[in-house]
This record gives structure tokens, C-alpha cells and sequence, in this order.
């Protein structure tokens, strides 16, 4: 086990609170504009089909599918290195949005196409991070 802090989100920052705020009740949400309906991952501060500002917070199934994801031997960030071996999955969402995030379970057992479903997982009573395990 690593004894370097993991980083943590920034949570005031406007364009992704409502997504902290959200896996700290345990649901999974993505924008979507309030201008042209466009529903996009990861969160920015202007619609990139609209180029509006103005977002509301849908909640969508936390599950979906492993797209692609990679195998990490070696940490990138000291803070990773206690978890090594570590996925990182690509995961397609069943809305249709793909979402980056770390897998949960035996690197062995992922393969492209399983489906996966979202773990909330609290670090402190601020922050919760989403991982993804097989189903």
C-alpha cells in the first residue's frame, strides 16, 4: 500500500461539482445542455456542439461495457504505486457516453466487451470515486 495521498478532485471547481455531488449519493450523472440537449463526457464549461454555456445534471445507469483498458506494471503517479498491478478501463456507458476510470477485480479477467458496473467508493466524507468492476 502506497503511503503517498492519492489526488483528489477539486471540488469547487463549477464544471464537475455537480458529478462529486452526485457520487457522494451514490448516483452517476452527466450534463447535458440546456440549450440543444447534447449530452457529453467529461464535463466542460461550454456545450461543444452548441458553444453555450448551461448544463443540467442527468443521472444515468451506472453501467455499461469494458470499450478498451490498460494494464499499468509501472505508476505513472506515486501515489498509484502501492496499487500496481491496476486497470484502467475505457468504459461505454449504456447512454452511449464513454467514461475513463479504474477497474475493480483480477486484471486477468478483463476483456473487451464484458459488462461492468459502477462502484462508489468514499474516500472521505467529501469525495467518493467511481470504479468500474465486471458483472
Amino acid at each position: 500500500m502506497s503511503t503517498v495521498e492519492k489526488p483528489l478532485p477539486d471540488l469547487s471547481d463549477p464544471v464537475t461539482a455537480p458529478f462529486w455531488a452526485a457520487t457522494r449519493e451514490g448516483r452517476l450523472t452527466v450534463p447535458r445542455s440546456t440549450v440543444c440537449g447534447y449530452r457529453l463526457w467529461p464535463p466542460e464549461a461550454v456545450c461543444p456542439e452548441c458553444l453555450q454555456p448551461g448544463f443540467a445534471w442527468e443521472e444515468v445507469e451506472p453501467a455499461g461495457t469494458l470499450w478498451s483498458y490498460a494494464t499499468y506494471h509501472r505508476a505513472l503517479d506515486p501515489a498509484f504505486a502501492g496499487d500496481l498491478p491496476y486497470v484502467v478501463g475505457l468504459v461505454e456507458l449504456s447512454c452511449g457516453l464513454k467514461m475513463y476510470g479504474i477497474m475493480r477485480g483480477d486484471p486477468g479477467d478483463m476483456a473487451i466487451g464484458r459488462a461492468v458496473t459502477a462502484v462508489f467508493e468514499p474516500v472521505n466524507d467529501d469525495v467518493t470515486f467511481v470504479r468500474w468492476q465486471l458483472v
